[in-house]
């Protein structure tokens, strides 16, 4: 149970700055002006996904710790 926490633990940090710096990518431009503008919104929004996937998950297992 430690390995799986641990793991989801370390992708919520690689989600988190996955999602800051494509979403500070994205806030500077004006609209998507290039296939990699395209690109690094696909990647936001699907990190973003997986971003709270985990967050739900690790505050799932923070509040039954808590709870006992």
């Amino acid at each position: 149970m430690f390995k799986d926490t641990m793991q989801q633990i370390l992708l919520f940090l690689v989600t988190f700055s996955l999602v800051y710096y494509s979403g500070k990518h994205l806030m500077a431009q004006n609209g998507l002006e290039s296939l990699l503008d395209f690109a690094v919104g696909t990647v936001f929004f699907f990190s973003f996904i997986l971003f709270m996937n985990y967050l739900l998950r690790l505050a799932s297992k923070l509040f039954g710790a808590v709870a006992y």
